[in-house]
């Protein structure tokens, strides 16, 4: 998981915070997990985190990290759509 941005906090602040949780994440993971080990990030800005993580997990093969960016791709379709409907 990543920190929540809460009110007034600024994007930097918040990656500030996910910097810490996703190396920590990514040691555990480096140390621990199987040699084929899945990963799915999923708190935003995901692909962003998905980044921090696979830099501090070098021996998790990057096509085994993902993330779920359906609310990104949810988000832009609704923009995609408003400026269709415009013209």
């Amino acid at each position: 998981g990543g920190f929540p941005r809460k009110p007034g906090m600024e994007r930097k602040d918040v990656m500030a915070k996910n910097v810490a949780i996703y190396a920590g994440q990514a040691s555990s993971l480096e140390k621990h997990a199987a040699k084929g080990v899945k990963v799915l990030v999923v708190a935003n800005p995901a692909n962003t985190n998905a980044l921090i993580l696979k830099q501090h997990a070098p021996s998790i093969p990057a096509e085994n990290i993902t993330c779920m960016t359906r609310l990104d791709h949810n988000r832009a379709l609704a923009q995609v759509s408003i400026l269709v409907l415009m013209h």
